[in-house]
């Protein structure tokens, strides 16, 4: 059967990383994929600033970043894929080496000034993966965060 993903808003505050990881299991075992953004301030802009330099080129990313997870598909033996957008441009391959939150064992595929990055994710645990996740975001915004979370699960129909 095929048909629109469903969408799910789910707020994570307390065990965060838990609770993220049983979203990724479930978008694993039935296909889909989560995006996950840090709670921002209500008195915070969280649009950011922009250059006229940058408004010529393009847009800037969010300046609270959004990590999205895509498990690698049912049944199929290549790995997932953690993207980021994020206000920070690109961060070539010192910068993308220099990420704390991100395991040097994750291959970086994209580092592009408004597509954000993209990194292969070979066999791990959902756990992991909800834990670079919750770090990344928060490595990579410009604004101040709340410790809160939003996470969008979109799951297949099956």
């Amino acid at each position: 059967m095929t048909g629109r993903p469903s969408r799910e808003a789910i707020e994570i505050d307390d065990d965060a990383s838990a609770m993220l990881a049983e979203q990724i299991g479930r978008v694993g075992e039935t296909g889909g994929w989560i995006n996950l953004t840090p709670g921002v301030p209500a008195d915070v802009a969280t649009e950011s600033p922009r250059s006229l330099f940058s408004w010529l080129v393009g847009s800037n990313g969010p300046a609270a970043p959004m990590a999205t997870w895509m498990p690698a598909a049912s049944g199929a033996d290549g790995p997932g894929q953690l993207g980021v957008l994020h206000a920070r441009g690109r961060l070539n391959r010192e910068g993308i080496a220099g990420l704390v939150s991100v395991p040097a064992s994750w291959r970086c595929l994209g580092d592009h000034a408004r597509r954000g990055l993209i990194f292969e994710v070979k066999a791990t645990t959902d756990v992991e993966i909800a834990d670079v996740m919750l770090a990344v975001v928060e490595e990579l915004t410009t604004v101040p965060t709340t410790g809160r979370y939003l996470a969008e699960v979109f799951v297949r129909p099956g």
